[in-house]
Order: structure tokens, then C-alpha cells, then sequence
């Protein structure tokens, strides 16, 4: 008898401690995630910041009682800022500076956006526009000069911060340089740094190289491998995600400044984020049928997609794919113009910003799988709208789509996991013509870097129907 209560007992304390165990995990991902959303690097004067006091202005960055008719509708739909539930616009924050008030650009601005309604820590901003938040930046600061002239002139802080926020917004509104299409953001920017750093005037020779917005959970595994969707920025150190910082700030000490802020970031706080489960029903018998579809044909590039004891993802770095392999669109592998390159290497960082030669023009990453029912449109240039979409040939795949909303629950449609699109023949044929006269609320193959091919390999031509919306189901549940 004292033995089967000691058992009992025993049974009573394990259930208890995993209980007590998922909880801790839980809570880990959630004091994260609101670290993550409160986080930024603005630091004696430097980072990404619009024009002093120009925010109050515009109508101030605390959440009101009642939104703006006027102002909330432009920063959210026009720029694709995403409104908060604490915060007026989130990545946004209001910083007070020597007796300036600023508006300062944290990381959640892009990092964070919307699946099916929900706001998700660590998930691409979908509606995001670098081009247009820095074209009409860089009107209004431009006007708003004209009225703090004499304080520019009378007061170095203030000088120094605005000209920084000027070179912010020039840079971001450049029509050589910046993306073509909301929701991608342009790694050209970056690369104007190492120019201003060595005295060297940069042009149109760079590359665009627009990517989505990546999800960030796993990245302190991904980290270990490379940086970006082709592995060519070095794991040796943690600059390489001060990216957007650095063209900002124009500076090499503020990344030395904030460098252990970054790997805090990194691997205490993006390390313990969880990847979004998908909120609606799952067919588990379905699931069950793709489950195989998926190890044998998914996971040969993406991995396995192992759980610990308590169902928590167990990440490990994905490995980098040939683009003979994948042949998605190759624009993002151009390492033609060598020359950002060299003067990263030399400049006041290049002990802090490394390559990864050997990858140059190789391949792409085959990312994990966690999270992925949120992570559309797909491909790392957001060509693809949804997991329905990349399981068929590319001729097969919308040439144009909306993003407008693209995170909001109207547009999630649950069957093919992503965008809702255009089915009518004679509305394609409508938003295709407007999107050839350049609206950026329109994602378009056509354009440069837009390509929708690759991804498509000769083992899907077996692939029935009934296939593809097994496979579908279950990708929901990882």
C-alpha cells in the first residue's frame, strides 16, 4: 500500500513539475516577446529618428482615446505601420533627447506584423513601405526646416539629429536603390554605410537586393550558419542585424555601443521567442496523411522538425540550398559589384562586419518550418502567396496579387494557407495593368527581383490534389 502512494505521489510531482516547466516556457516567450516589442537603439543622438519635434506636429506617438480620422489611416495604410495594442504604432516610440522629442524607429517597426488578424513578436511586417515612409520624410523634414532653421544653426544636438534623420529619409526615398513593392524591404540601404564611411559616393551599381521581411524565431540557430536568405554575411559576430541601424546613424561607434544590447537581443530574447501556432481548426486526420508528404519531400532541404519532451520546437540552423537546386530568383545572389563589399571589409567596422565568401552567388537557406502558415507570401522575395501556391508549377502561380491589409483575417485564406487573390479574368487583367504603372500595393512577378519561379521540383509532379491540401494541413500544425 505505501509503495502504490509513493508511486501516486511521485506520479502527482512530475505531472506537476512539466506542468510548472511548460509554463516557464510560456512565460519565457512572452516576457520576450514583450522585451522585443518595447526595444530599440537609439543612443546618444543616433539611430533611425525622424527631424526633432516634428512627431508632436504630426499629432504625437502616445495611444490615444480615440484614433485619429486623419493620421492614424495614412501611417498605417499608407506607410503599413501596424497600430498596437499599447502602442500608437508599434516600433514606433517616443524618445526624449537633451530637451528634443523624437520619434525613433525601433526593430518591431518591421519585424513585427500581422497573420489572420493577430499581431505576432518576430513575424515580417507584411504592408511595411521603406520608399514611401522616407519619400514623404523627406518632404516634410525638408519643410519643417524652413521653421527650425535658427535652432539648427544656433544648437549642434538638434543640427546633428536632424541631418541624420535627413540622410535617413534620403536615403530610403531613393528611386535607384529603395524597393519597388510594400512589404519588401531593400538591402541596398545597408550598403550606402560602408560608402559614407569611406568617402565614397555611392550610385544606382547597387543592387536593390528587396527581401521580405524574415521571421526571427530561430534565428539564434540560424545565426550560426550566416545572416540573410543566402548565408553570405558571416556568423563570427552579431553586427551584421545592426543593418538598418547603421545606414541610419552613419556610424560605426554607435553599433560598438549598443553591440551587447544586440547579442542580448539576439540570443536572450529572439532565443526564447516561440513560432505563432496556426488559430484555427486543424483536420488531424488530414494532417495525419501529410505528415509523410512533407518528411519525404519537404524536409530533404528544410530538415527535420524535431519537439522536445514538453511539444516545444527544437531548432537547428537550416542548411544553405544550391540555387541550381532551388532556382527561385537569383538577383538577391549578385556579387558583381564587389565594391560595398570591399569597403565593408576595409572600413571602421570590417573587424566587425565579415563575409562569407564561399557563399557568394551559392545558393539560398531552406528555412525551418515553424510558424510557417504565417509567414506569407512566400520565397525569400515574397512572390508566392500561398503554401498552396508553392506546391504548384510556377506557370501555375498568380502573376499579381494585393498586399493591401495582407495581414488582416478578411485577406487569410485558411484552405490554401495565405493571401486571398483575384480569380476573375477580367479584374487580373485590371490590377496587372495598374501594377505595370507602378502601384506599390500590388506585388507584380515582372519586376525586378519580383520573380516567381523556382521552389517547383520534379517529385510535386506526383503530387494529387489530395496531396497538396494534406501536405497544406499539416505544414499548419508545425
Amino acid at each position: 500500500m505505501s509503495r502504490f502512494i509513493f508511486s501516486a505521489f511521485l506520479c502527482f510531482f512530475t505531472q506537476l513539475a512539466l506542468a510548472q516547466e511548460l509554463l516557464d516556457r510560456d512565460n519565457l516567450h512572452q516576457k520576450a516577446a514583450d522585451e522585443f516589442l518595447s526595444t530599440h537603439f537609439f543612443e546618444n543622438g543616433r539611430g533611425m529618428t525622424i527631424s526633432p519635434d516634428l512627431a508632436v506636429f504630426l499629432g504625437g506617438l502616445k495611444k490615444p482615446a480615440f484614433p485619429s480620422l486623419i493620421v492614424d489611416p495614412i501611417i498605417t495604410k499608407r506607410y503599413g505601420f501596424i497600430s498596437g495594442k499599447k502602442q500608437r504604432y508599434m516600433g514606433v516610440f517616443e524618445v526624449d533627447y537633451k530637451g528634443m522629442n523624437l520619434a525613433v524607429l525601433g526593430c518591431t517597426g518591421c519585424h513585427s506584423g500581422k497573420a489572420a488578424g493577430r499581431i505576432i513578436p518576430g513575424l515580417g511586417n507584411k504592408t511595411i513601405d521603406p520608399y514611401l515612409i522616407g519619400k514623404d520624410l523627406l518632404k516634410a523634414q525638408g519643410i519643417w526646416q524652413n521653421f527650425v532653421q535658427q535652432k539648427i544653426d544656433e544648437d549642434k544636438d538638434y543640427a546633428y539629429v536632424h541631418e541624420k534623420a535627413m540622410n535617413f529619409a534620403k536615403v530610403l526615398a531613393s528611386e535607384d536603390i529603395s524597393n519597388l513593392t510594400r512589404g519588401l524591404v531593400p538591402d541596398s540601404t545597408i550598403k550606402t554605410f560602408f560608402y559614407k564611411d569611406q568617402g565614397v559616393e555611392w550610385g544606382p551599381e547597387i543592387e536593390r537586393t528587396q527581401v521580405k521581411v524574415p521571421s526571427l524565431w530561430g534565428i539564434k540557430e540560424k545565426r550560426k550558419n550566416g545572416i540573410f536568405a543566402d548565408g553570405s554575411l558571416s556568423s563570427d559576430n552579431y553586427a551584421w542585424a545592426f543593418g538598418a541601424e547603421l545606414f541610419a546613424s552613419d556610424s560605426g561607434d554607435h553599433l560598438r555601443a549598443v553591440l551587447p544590447k544586440l547579442k542580448h537581443l539576439i540570443d536572450d530574447v529572439l532565443g526564447n521567442l516561440l513560432p505563432p501556432k496556426y488559430p484555427y481548426k486543424i483536420n488531424e486526420a488530414l494532417a495525419l496523411k501529410g505528415k509523410p508528404l512533407v518528411e519525404n519531400s519537404c524536409f530533404r532541404c528544410h530538415g527535420e522538425h524535431k519537439r522536445d519532451p514538453e511539444g516545444f520546437p527544437i531548432y537547428k540552423a537550416p542548411k544553405l540550398i544550391p540555387h541550381h537546386l532551388v532556382e527561385t530568383d537569383e538577383q538577391r545572389l549578385d556579387y558583381g559589384n564587389s565594391i560595398w563589399v570591399d569597403l565593408a571589409e576595409q572600413g571602421s567596422v570590417g573587424d566587425l562586419i565579415k563575409f562569407n565568401h564561399d557563399y557568394f552567388g551559392y545558393g539560398f537557406f531552406a528555412p525551418k518550418l515553424w510558424g510557417i502558415w504565417s509567414r506569407f507570401p512566400y520565397l525569400h522575395n515574397g512572390s508566392v502567396p500561398s503554401l498552396y501556391h508553392l506546391l504548384v508549377p510556377p506557370e501555375e502561380r498568380p502573376v499579381v496579387f494585393d498586399l493591401e491589409d495582407a495581414g488582416e483575417e478578411y485577406r487569410f485564406n485558411r484552405s490554401i494557407v495565405g493571401l486571398t487573390i483575384y480569380h476573375n479574368p477580367v479584374m487580373i487583367n485590371i490590377k496587372t495593368h495598374e501594377a505595370q504603372d507602378g502601384h506599390r500595393g500590388l506585388y507584380y512577378v515582372e519586376r525586378e527581383e519580383h520573380s516567381n519561379k523556382g521552389h517547383y521540383f520534379s517529385f510535386m509532379d506526383d503530387f494529387t490534389e489530395d496531396d497538396r491540401m494534406a501536405i497544406i494541413e499539416y505544414l499548419k500544425t508545425l
